[in-house]
């Protein structure tokens, strides 16, 4: 397995991004194969990496040094997201050496050119010279000096600083501000010290000033937070590969590994480790992905406005960064560190005994990890600056932009789409019904055949004109399994009148002793000859007391194996004899679901959709034609959006749990919009409605419970001047980790679907 392969679709999504990823992983398999990370490991100290690792002249000459700077200084003219996909790369081949830090240096640069820097470009571009920084000035200070200043003191430790030839270091002045410097290495009283590291790949070194003259073309106009920023987004690419290694190893290790005389990996304690893990890997991704586009993006309208040699983008007042660019990068720098450091943990974990030897690499990526995580600070620390700034009005905006043939879409179905303009949805979903534009995405008649592209194009449409459509609720499911499964009688009595939404539909899958395992419901229908009798029970079933119709799964062949038996049935609520819906009081006081027992209830034969015994094929095709859906969207819930308004007057530990969720919250946008923009390409959408369902039920249930919880005592009331709609969601959100599939089950779901372990 491998980044792009079967686990997942890298940070870059587009056909280019791949064949880059691609390209990289073979010269790496070449360049730096797993024997040279392995001596570094195994000598554990400084002077094994040395001033150049044996590769980086074929680096170099990959175009890799350069491949984010600009032509005008021999860069190959990309940006802070192609860097990215090669950051991901390296560090799921564990590159050693300065690449990461000189290209963060090169990043920087670019973003603050200068009389001084042109050349240095040319020269980090061409794999001339290396670099390193730091983030922080430690105990350095700099003082004003004829013709620049002098730097006096220790840096923090500097990632690969005995590799560099330049150091970008920032320092304390006077006034309490902090400058930043280019230091050449071999200056007269700059002293590096190599460490031992806690990764011997990419050690550490002690740099100390002693009264070094900077001349002031070496002072660069930088402001902190891009700095910050753009470190964020390439430890967070970094972090994303070694997290996808550490999945790798752990998946390919519980598929072989043996033991009670199975593989582990069929051990739902083992899958649901290793699901959680691509959970995690596939956030990270997503926010560094965005984070490398958002800085992209303010560099490009800072460039555009004609800032570029004043230090970049400009800062906030607060001096917090540009909000969009800040943002995205405290969110990404929240959540990928934390991905490969626990992703490695869990990775030695799966491994047990192997994965606690010396000889065994995955404590390389613990270490790479640890690494990373301490010198960018831990998860808090960036999920407190995203808090505030969301609090200061920062917000990221998830547009999608289509490609130049959506515009013909577009005109194409303005005049058809007039016809519902300042209707209610439900009068502009009858208006629509009969020219396919109320479901694009079914086949015609019912739809227009349409791809994802035309769809997209549709939704923006209708938006603009103001057109919104009732939702067909459980009907969304039922209309494709009708296309796909049902006779033309059938398709002609129900599918019109449904996608005009004159008919209501109810499910009724769910039993008391069935749980998840739809498969092992015990409902029975006997054939008769009269058609079909229906003895058995249901639950759960929202709308049961509204619904004109419902679809139901019942077991006609008791001795057929479990998937097998099954047969999927049209039922009419609202005239069939026997048929007993009673309310089911659920945790909140309400009755939304119901329970549904069948009496020896008549159906006609021709209430079989699809072949008798077929059922089980049947209701997995529901989603065989899933719409294609992004609007463009700001990426807080107003739940979230509520917690925000309210969190500058919190503490900071609570503030915390804010931006935790703002991470969360914006990791289910880019991933949707990754997934649409995969779907638009005509590419497979990989993991992400997996990934989305999972983390989604469990962020509104976080956020339901911070909600409560910060109301204090007044959340114990069940009043409407007190808790009560608070408490109320609450207690509701604890059905969203239950309905359609326990997470546990969809957990199972993603290990052996997705990421191919066993069946238990």
């Amino acid at each position: 397995m491998g980044i792009g392969t079967g686990i997942g679709t890298g940070i870059g999504i587009t056909e280019e991004h791949r064949a880059l990823a691609h390209s990289v992983r073979g010269w790496l398999a070449r360049a730096a194969p797993p024997g040279e990370v392995r001596e570094l490991l195994d000598a554990h100290g400084p002077a094994a990496l040395g001033a150049r690792p044996a590769h980086w002249e074929a680096l170099a000459a990959q175009g890799l040094t350069g491949i984010h700077l600009p032509e005008e200084y021999g860069g190959g003219g990309g940006d802070l997201l192609d860097l990215a996909v090669v950051l991901e790369e390296a560090a799921y081949g564990s590159l050693p050496g300065p690449y990461l830090a000189t290209a963060l240096v090169g990043a920087v640069l670019r973003r603050a050119v200068s009389p001084g820097t042109g050349d240095l470009l040319r020269a980090l571009a061409a794999g001339d010279r290396t670099a390193a920084f730091a983030l922080t000035p430690g105990t350095l200070t700099a003082t004003p000096a004829p013709g620049g200043h002098r730097l006096d003191g220790t840096a923090p430790p500097v990632l690969t600083g005995e590799a560099a030839d330049l150091l970008l270091l920032p320092a304390a002045d006077a006034s309490g501000g902090v400058l930043w410097f280019l230091v050449d290495a071999g200056a007269e009283g700059i002293t590096v010290r190599p460490h031992r590291s806690v990764d011997p790949t990419r050690p550490t070194a002690e740099v100390r000033a002693d009264a070094v003259p900077v001349p002031a073309h070496r002072v660069l106009p930088l402001d902190s937070a891009l700095v910050a920023d753009l470190a964020a987004v390439l430890l967070a690419a970094d972090a994303c590969g070694s997290a996808a290694r550490s999945l790798d190893t752990a998946v390919e290790h519980a598929t072989v590994r043996e033991q009670f005389g199975r593989p582990i990996g069929a051990f739902q304690a083992v899958k649901h480790l290793c699901a959680d893990m691509l959970v995690r890997l596939e956030q990270a991704r997503a926010l560094t992905w965005d984070a490398a586009r958002a800085a992209d993006e303010a560099a490009r309208a800072a460039e555009e406005a004609g800032a570029a040699g004043s230090g970049g983008e400009s800062a906030r007042p607060d001096g917090t960064g540009p909000g969009e660019r800040g943002l995205a990068a405290a969110l990404a720098a929240a959540t990928a560190p934390e991905a490969a450091y626990t992703c490695a943990k869990d990775a030695i974990q799966i491994l047990g005994g192997i994965g606690f030897t010396w000889e065994h690499d995955a404590h390389l990526q613990l270490r790479r990890a640890v690494l990373a995580r301490q010198l960018l600070g831990t998860a808090d620390i960036h999920r407190l600056r995203a808090a505030r700034l969301a609090e200061a009005g920062a917000r990221r905006e998830l547009a999608l932009e289509l490609p130049a043939e959506a515009a013909g879409h577009r005109a194409e179905a303005r005049p058809h789409l007039a016809a519902a303009r300042g209707l209610t949805p439900a009068g502009a979903r009858r208006a629509l019904a009969g020219t396919g534009y109320a479901a694009p995405h079914l086949p015609a008649p019912y739809g227009l055949d349409a791809g994802p592209v035309r769809q997209l194009a549709i939704q923006r449409e209708s938006r603009e004109q103001g057109i919104r459509l009732s939702d067909l609720s459980i009907a969304t499911w039922v209309v494709p399994s009708l296309i796909a499964y049902g006779t033309e009688e059938q398709r002609e009595r129900y599918l019109p009148a449904t996608l005009r939404g004159d008919l209501q539909w109810c499910q009724l899958f769910s039993e008391p002793d069935a749980g998840s395992d739809l498969a092992a419901l015990r409902t029975r229908a006997v054939r008769t000859d009269e058609g079909w009798r229906i003895t058995g029970q249901k639950v759960w079933t929202s709308a049961a007391r509204t619904a004109d119709h419902g679809i139901l799964l019942a077991r006609t062949d008791p001795d057929a194996p479990k998937h097998r038996g099954l047969t999927y049935f049209l039922v009419d609520m609202k005239n069939a004899e026997g048929i007993d819906i009673r309310p089911l009081k659920e945790i909140t006081g309400e009755a939304l679901f119901n329970e549904v027992y069948f009496d020896d209830v008549l159906l006609p034969a021709d209430a079989v959709v699809g072949e008798v015994g077929g059922g089980w094929r049947v209701a997995r095709d529901t989603l065989g034609n899933e719409r294609v859906h992004m609007a463009d969207q700001m990426t807080f819930d107003s739940g979230l959006e509520a917690l925000i308004a309210r969190s500058a007057g919190l503490d900071e530990a609570t503030r915390t749990r804010i931006g935790a969720l703002a991470a969360e919250a914006h990791a289910l946008a880019c991933v949707q919009l990754r997934t649409t923009l995969q779907q638009v390409s005509g590419r497979e959408p990989g993991a992400g409605a997996s990934v989305r369902k999972l983390v989604q039920t469990l962020h509104q249930q976080k956020v339901a419970e911070l909600t409560l919880e910060l109301l204090g005592p007044d959340g114990a009331v069940d009043e409407p001047a007190a808790g009560q709609r608070a408490l109320h969601g609450f207690l509701m959100s604890r059905c969203l980790t239950i309905a359609g599939g326990t997470t546990q089950i969809q957990l199972n779901v993603v290990a052996e679907r997705i990421l191919g372990l066993p069946r238990d």
